[in-house]
Parts: C-alpha cells; sequence; structure tokens
C-alpha cells in the first residue's frame, strides 16, 4: 500500500477547546435572530486541537491544528474570515508549518488570502504519465518554502462576484534524492529544485450558504498563473474549480466538485497537476499520478447523526494526461470511502475530519484536517 496511515489516540482528535473574547455562545445566537437590526456583533472563536499519526515516511508524527474565526465588520450578510495554523513534527526530523489567513472586507466585496508554508519532509514520485508501477524507490527528501497571495475585488468587465491579482512564489531544495531513479539521472525537469515566482488572476462565483458547511449554492473559481524568466522555469497554469450543493433536509447534503488543472511549459515535475491527497481522489498518495493536465469528479454525501457527530461517504473518478485529446474513460482512476465529523465550532458550522479513502490497486489513505474537503 503506497500511503498506509495509522491514527494514533485517536479519542484525542476529538478534543476541542472554544476561546471567546466578547460574547458567550448563548449571546451570540440570541443577536443572530434580531432580524429588526441591520448588525449583529460576532464574536471572535478558537478552535484547536492536538493529533498524532503513524506513516511509513514520518514515522510517529505529532502535530497540532487549529481555526481562528473572526469578523471584520458586524453587518448581518458579513462572512466570517479564518485564520488556519496546523504544525507537525515527526520523530525522524520532519517537519511542516503552515499558516493560511482568508480575510473578507467591505461586506464580501473584498478578500485577502495569503497563505504560507514550509517544511522537511519526505515525498515520492512515481514518474509522470497515467500508468506508473510501483518500484519501492519512489521516495525522496525536500525542503520547501511557499507562498501565495490573493487580492480580490468586484469586477468591471466580468459578471462574476470577484476578481483578483495573484502572486506565488515556492522554493524547493531536493536534498536527498535517495533512489529515486527518475531524480537521480535528472530525467525530469525540476530534478534538482528551483525557485519560481507566478503572477496570475482568477474570477469567483459563490452563492454557498455557509462556507464551512455549505447546504445548497455553488462555488466556481477559475485561475490562471503565469510563471515568467524571473524562476528558474518558465511556464503557465489553469485551474477550474466548479462546486454544488443541495440539501434534502437540514444538514443531510450532497455535494459534487468538478476539477481541472492544466500546466504547459517547463514545468518542473512537483508543480504538475497531481492526483490523489485530502481535498481530491482521497485513496491516492497525493502526486500518486501527475501530467500536464488532470481532470477529475467527485461526489460526496454528508449527515449529521447524533450531537456533534456526523459521516460523509464519498466516491470519485479522473485521471491525468499529457494532453487534452488523451484523456481515456479505459484507464481512470476510481476512489471511494466514508468518514467521521465532529462539529467543533457549533456557531460557524466548522468540522473536524477524518476520512478514510481507497483507491484501485491497493491504494488507500487516513486523512485529518479542519473543514469539508471540497
Amino acid at each position: 500500500m503506497l500511503f498506509k496511515t495509522i491514527i494514533i489516540f485517536l479519542s484525542i482528535t476529538f478534543l476541542f477547546c472554544e476561546l471567546t473574547t466578547a460574547q458567550d455562545e448563548g449571546e451570540i445566537i440570541e443577536s443572530l435572530v434580531d432580524e429588526e437590526d441591520s448588525t449583529v456583533d460576532r464574536s471572535l472563536s478558537f478552535n484547536g486541537y492536538p493529533y498524532a499519526y503513524y506513516t511509513p515516511e514520518t514515522e510517529l508524527a505529532f502535530g497540532v491544528g487549529g481555526i481562528l474565526i473572526f469578523y471584520t465588520s458586524d453587518h448581518i450578510d458579513m462572512l466570517p474570515s479564518k485564520v488556519t495554523l496546523s504544525g507537525w513534527y515527526s520523530t525522524n526530523g520532519q517537519y511542516n508549518i503552515s499558516l493560511k489567513p482568508v480575510i473578507y472586507f467591505s461586506k464580501n466585496r473584498v478578500y485577502l488570502e495569503f497563505p504560507f508554508s514550509f517544511g522537511h519532509y519526505i515525498n515520492k514520485f512515481w514518474g509522470i504519465g497515467d500508468n506508473t508501477v510501483d518500484t519501492g524507490n519512489e521516495p525522496y527528501t525536500l525542503n520547501e518554502i511557499s507562498a501565495t497571495l490573493t487580492f480580490q475585488v468586484p469586477p468591471i468587465m466580468f459578471s462574476a462576484d470577484r476578481t483578483g491579482i495573484i502572486f506565488d512564489y515556492n522554493d524547493t531544495e531536493i536534498e536527498d534524492k535517495q533512489n529515486n531513479i527518475y531524480l537521480i539521472d535528472d530525467e525530469v525537469t525540476g530534478s534538482n529544485g528551483g525557485t519560481i515566482y507566478g503572477f496570475g488572476t482568477d474570477l469567483v462565483w459563490d452563492s454557498r450558504d455557509n462556507i464551512f458547511f455549505p447546504n445548497s449554492g455553488g462555488y466556481q473559481y477559475f485561475k490562471v498563473v503565469i510563471y515568467p524568466e524571473l524562476g528558474d522555469f518558465v511556464f503557465y497554469t489553469f485551474e477550474i474549480d466548479a462546486r454544488y450543493y443541495t440539501s434534502f433536509s437540514p444538514d443531510h447534503v450532497f455535494a459534487s466538485n468538478f476539477y481541472f488543472a492544466q500546466a504547459l511549459g517547463d514545468v518542473p515535475f512537483y508543480k504538475l497537476p497531481e492526483l490523489g491527497g485530502q481535498n481530491r481522489e482521497r485513496g491516492y498518495f497525493e502526486g500518486r499520478y501527475r501530467d500536464k493536465n488532470y481532470m477529475t469528479l467527485q461526489f460526496e454525501y454528508r449527515q449529521y447523526f447524533w450531537w456533534r457527530f456526523g459521516f460523509v461517504v464519498f466516491a470519485g473518478a479522473g485521471n491525468v494526461a499529457p494532453e487534452l485529446t488523451k484523456f481515456t474513460f479505459n484507464d481512470l482512476k476510481y476512489s471511494y470511502g466514508f468518514g467521521l465529523r465532529f462539529l467543533f465550532n457549533k456557531e460557524e458550522k466548522v468540522n473536524l475530519r477524518v476520512d478514510l479513502g481507497f483507491g484501485i490497486d491497493g491504494n488507500s489513505g487516513i486523512y485529518f484536517g479542519i473543514e469539508e474537503a471540497f
């Protein structure tokens, strides 16, 4: 099995803490139902949790995560801003720290996002294409620093909710190629790492009734980023992310997601569109298959069943290809699975999640995190 994770101390992952600085929970609910007032007083809240897990690559790892939720205005239609933070350290010296602020201003017309992460860890590379095989020599060690700044405002020429500018930075150092034949032989672009700078734009249409656990509405996202000669590689990326939500009764939700990504030019292998991971095609190691084009369609049913606990079931199919005309339905990569949810922020409907996913050819994985996969 290419990605096998054993969650240790599972009960610890359902511990949570809530810190509020203005009002208690009852006061928040009371203010929210005051329909005669055009503003509401929303408190700042923090939810945190510890976790531990084991993989063959990381060995035993311990981490903490959390989400800070706040509002930049008391207006009743204001969406919640958030800052998510996570970090882990493993017994074999690997670590990763990530911070992701997402802030709404001016009655949701202005949007700022600035994810940042750095780490030292073991990854895997199976080569490029949809028919790569296991050889046992996939691991390699890297150091990575990445940051992306996105600033969005209402568009002038398009009928979208917001459009923005994007700046993307990534510095990857391949510290140890180990026995990975593709990297040792320098067969692929980026086998020695490099630095890239990207500049782009995006469009977003967002009609979700809740950004953390939607019951209705949709989300459509379009992005283009160009990486010029300022960096070590010259290429561009294109991305479409379309989501739709409907509920049969409150919090019994059917969610669907279509995702397409493309990268053309002198693309380093670690920036190629990749299949797998926490959010798309759960059941495959992130990057198990990668190429210049990736397309997937996935579905998920979500429901709470007792107190703050819920469950999901999901399925999806997708594939990678070197060109758009070479996508084939004969070799689709299927995935399916189920997961548990714990509602650790009741007011904003933020879930702690644990998912177990399965793919073909013995692929599987366990995924742990905050918020839904899509």
